[in-house]
């Protein structure tokens, strides 16, 4: 199973936030990020990870970790 960490700016994570407890699909982990004023969002669930980036459009880098 592979592990999506999305680099997503301070600004926007109260909307990704908020999109996740209407929806409440999957589990997040959200931590901090070496990149000032940014933070990591990390899930397992691809549709999920794809929603970020493609219709809220709040990924300013993607890493997928393979496990």
């Amino acid at each position: 199973m592979d592990k999506y960490q999305i680099l997503v700016k301070c600004d926007r994570v109260a909307m990704v936030i908020d999109e996740w407890m209407n929806r409440g699909t999957s589990d997040i982990t959200l931590r901090r990020a070496k990149t000032k004023g940014c933070r990591v969002i990390e899930t397992t669930d691809v549709l999920y990870a794809q929603r970020l980036v493609k219709w809220l459009q709040v990924a300013e880098s993607i890493n997928i970790v393979k496990q």
